[in-house]
C-alpha cells in the first residue's frame, strides 16, 4: 500500500466475487463483491485497508484475523460514536444499521469494550448484544 501525505492509497475495484468471499487485497488493490450492501461494503473495505496496512495479502490464522476484526470495529465504531447507542433497547441488527456498519463489526466493538465501556455504552441495560451476554455468564 503506497501512503501518500499520510493517506493509504489503493485501488478499489468492485466487482463479482466468488461466492463467499466479500472482498481481499494483494497490498495495491482491494477487491469487494458487488452484491455488498453500504455497511457490508464500508466494513469489507475497512477490514481489506487494516490487512493491508499490516502487510497481509494472503489468508490470516482466525487469530491474526480476529485482531483485524477487532481493529476495525474500534476504527468504525470509536467510543464516543457508541455511547449510549444501546440503550434503546433495540435489536442489534438495527442498531448496527443505525451506526452504519454490519452487525458482526458491532459484535467486534461490544467484544472489545472494557466493563467501564460498555456500561456507558448502554449494552449492560439492553442485553441484546452476544458478546454482553457472554461476558455477563463469565462475570457470574
Amino acid at each position: 500500500m503506497e501512503q501518500m501525505w499520510g493517506f493509504v492509497v489503493v485501488d478499489v475495484v468492485i466487482g463479482r466475487l466468488k461466492d463467499g468471499f466479500a472482498g481481499f487485497t494483494d497490498g495495491r488493490t482491494v477487491w469487494a463483491d458487488d452484491r455488498l450492501n453500504a455497511e457490508q461494503l464500508l466494513c469489507t473495505l475497512m477490514l481489506e485497508l487494516v490487512h493491508g496496512v499490516r502487510g497481509y495479502t494472503s489468508h490470516q490464522s482466525e487469530d491474526v484475523e480476529l485482531e483485524v476484526r477487532y481493529e476495525v470495529a474500534r476504527r468504525l465504531l470509536p467510543l464516543d460514536r457508541i455511547v449510549g447507542v444501546c440503550k434503546d433497547n433495540k435489536p442489534v441488527s438495527e442498531i448496527a444499521a443505525q451506526l452504519g456498519v454490519t452487525r458482526r463489526v458491532l459484535m467486534d466493538r461490544a467484544a472489545t469494550l472494557t466493563d467501564e465501556q460498555a456500561k456507558a455504552a448502554g449494552c449492560y441495560e439492553c442485553l441484546k448484544c452476544p458478546a454482553i451476554a457472554a461476558r455477563n455468564r463469565n462475570h457470574a
